[in-house]
């Protein structure tokens, strides 16, 4: 998950009124731009619900049509595209001469200390204390318990884990902490950027292209990859002998690494760095300002139809289901943020910047990795409230409300500081 915050401006206690404060927040000096943290605060306790109700009350799950909510998830990836590619087109976009790489040893430091001190806390405490810990396949494992769990020791499975690279081995596959293979995902896509960012820049200086022009062959490499990756599913299936939509996507199989690995999930980044792309160009004036207002106008119902869409390719199960919500969260991106790239107000992101959707994105990562664990041991010690309405919401409140009092600690205990070590480095 990425942060909104990489450096921080003192806008927001400037004393600036309220439209000009989130246009400083959006300037190419500041990276924090309102409302993206409320994005993510909101799209971690969708999935949050998502998981507690299925596990506990999949009678009622299934009737609310609860399963979209898990989507969510898809969101983290989009907004990772967003957000990390917009230093990289900022910096393209300049003279030639001045054109340079944000500095890769920082940006290699940055995204380590944002992700494992408090994945390797939480992991540690999980598995060694609580000992709720995957040992065997999550997904084979009947919901609603905690079968499966305890405390993992053989050294592999416990290595692979500690490096967020079970995913690629299929007998470790959904072991651990097991919504943490998005971490492995984003990580990778962590790794490829600067390589992307490297083919950019090299251009940039042997070309005449222009910048923004130039910006969308890192998107569109993604975007081709994530695609033709989705293609080639179906012989990974049968080569594979993965026959069920659970052993394909999630279980200790060839298949579900494919399908949880980069290839086929590198379009969802592409369609949060398209509208990084779309941004600076408004921003910087490319786009003019009444075409930028048309644009804007123009996502409300293309968020609507792209939605309906996405939704009937869930339905029907094809692997190109994610990429349809890909596509719906950079549309609600948009949406939330290009009033501001053009000095605008943008109620949405104001209302998603107030203070709890605020709060429970910054320390999402821990909400992300600590809800499974308290879900996890809700069963366990026999305090799930039964599969009905009333049930469902008092174990979704006891989760959420636990969830968020530990990954206060974890964040202030243990990711902050992390992320301060990162100055430290700077320094040295």
């Amino acid at each position: 998950m990425t942060d909104t915050n990489a450096t921080r401006g003192g806008a927001g206690a400037s004393g600036v009124p309220a439209v000009e404060s989130q246009v400083v927040a959006s300037s190419p000096t500041h990276t924090r731009i309102i409302g993206l943290d409320g994005i993510r605060g909101l799209g971690c306790l969708a999935v949050v619900m998502g998981h507690v109700a299925l596990s506990y009350s999949p009678v009622t799950h299934d009737k609310a049509f609860l399963g979209v909510l898990g989507l969510a998830l898809i969101l983290f990836f989009v907004l990772s595209g967003f957000l990390l590619f917009l230093p990289y087109i900022r910096r393209l976009t300049k003279d030639r001469a001045k054109a340079a790489m944000p500095d890769t040893k920082q940006y290699a430091l940055h995204r380590f200390f944002r992700v494992f001190p408090g994945y390797l806390t939480i992991f540690l405490i999980c598995n060694f204390v609580l000992q709720v810990a995957y040992v065997q396949n999550s997904a084979i494992q009947p919901h609603g318990t905690d079968a499966g769990t305890g405390m993992i020791t053989d050294p592999w499975e416990l290595l692979a884990n500690l490096t967020l690279t079970q995913t690629y081995i299929p007998e470790y596959v959904q072991t651990g902490i097991s919504p943490a293979w998005s971490l492995t995902l984003e990580i990778a896509f962590y790794a490829v950027l600067p390589l992307l960012g490297y083919l950019l820049f090299a251009l940039r200086k042997r070309t005449d292209v222009k910048p923004l022009v130039l910006a969308c062959l890192a998107p569109a490499i993604l975007l081709v990859l994530g695609l033709v990756g989705r293609l080639f599913a179906p012989l990974v299936f049968s080569a594979t002998g993965a026959d069920t939509v659970m052993m394909q996507n999630w279980g200790p199989t060839w298949a579900a690494v494919f399908m949880r690995s980069f290839i086929t999930n590198a379009d969802l980044f592409a369609y949060g760095m398209f509208a990084a792309i779309l941004f600076v160009a408004i921003e910087q004036g490319v786009i003019s300002v009444p075409a930028a207002r048309r644009i804007h106008l123009l996502c409300f119902p293309l968020l609507l139809v792209s939605f309906v869409a996405a939704l009937v390719l869930a339905v029907t199960g094809t692997v190109f289901a994610t990429a349809g919500i890909g596509f719906v969260s950079a549309v609600f991106i948009a949406i939330v943020v290009l009033p501001l790239a053009r000095g605008k107000d943008s109620p949405i992101a104001r209302f998603l910047d107030l203070k709890p959707f605020h709060f429970v994105g910054v320390i999402s990562l821990s909400v992300y990795l600590w809800h499974y664990p308290v879900l996890l041991l809700l069963g366990r010690y026999d305090l799930a409230a039964g599969d009905s309405w009333s049930g469902m919401f008092r174990n979704v409140a006891v989760v959420a409300v636990v969830t968020i009092l530990l990954s206060t600690i974890t964040y202030y205990a243990v990711e902050r500081p992390g992320l301060g070590l990162v100055n430290r480095f700077r320094k040295n």
